[in-house]
């Protein structure tokens, strides 16, 4: 995956999409007070996640220039390469072979480069310390709390091994995005 080293964009956006659970929790002041909102209003458990976000322009262009500089001038020069060993003497086989795997590689590599670009996206390590999975309706939610919000970064099944434990813990969730959800219906209307 790619990333930018050292480098963290102003504004964090999520992937993950869902029609279950609102994507921001609320706005808040710090990480403390987001750690009491979770514990005063769900029953939830800190932990580690890599989820999935949208690159901003600055490393979208970072990839654009990596691949751009790989098939501009590192795969010539590998291209290059492979002719000539392929000319070389038939002992010459076995390093024509490792050239031609180079210039695969390299154009494997250009393809995933390209990929990562259209696809948009990157992976973000999240704090465990402001990362909460939360049960609700058989799945599970993770919010993390990032650039001061409470922010829903990633929705999986529960897998079955858990089901048991976890749906039985999870009656103060779903009092808690019912009420959540009754209160929006009534701001809507």
């Amino acid at each position: 995956m790619y990333k930018v080293d050292d480098y963290r964009p102003d504004e964090i956006e999520f992937t993950v999409e869902s029609n279950q659970v609102p994507k921001v929790l609320g706005e808040f002041e710090s990480d403390e007070d987001a750690r009491v909102f979770m514990a005063q209003n769900l029953l939830s458990l800190q932990t580690n996640l890599n989820a999935k976000r949208f690159m901003d322009h600055r490393e979208i262009e970072g990839l654009r220039d990596e691949y751009g500089n790989e098939l501009e001038n590192e795969l010539p020069k590998l291209k290059e390469n492979h002719l000539k060993k392929a000319n070389e003497a038939e002992e010459a086989k076995k390093l024509e072979k490792e050239a031609k795997e180079m210039v695969n590689a390299s154009r494997n590599k250009i393809e995933q480069l390209a990929i990562e670009v259209n696809d948009r996206t990157t992976d973000i390590e999240l704090d465990s310390e402001n990362t909460w999975q939360v049960v609700y309706n058989s799945k599970l939610y993770y919010y993390t709390f990032i650039d001061g919000k409470i922010q829903l970064a990633h929705v999986q099944d529960i897998p079955s091994y858990q089901e048991n434990d976890l749906i039985s813990s999870s009656q103060k969730n779903e009092k808690f995005f019912e009420n959540l959800n009754k209160q929006e219906k009534a701001v809507n209307e």
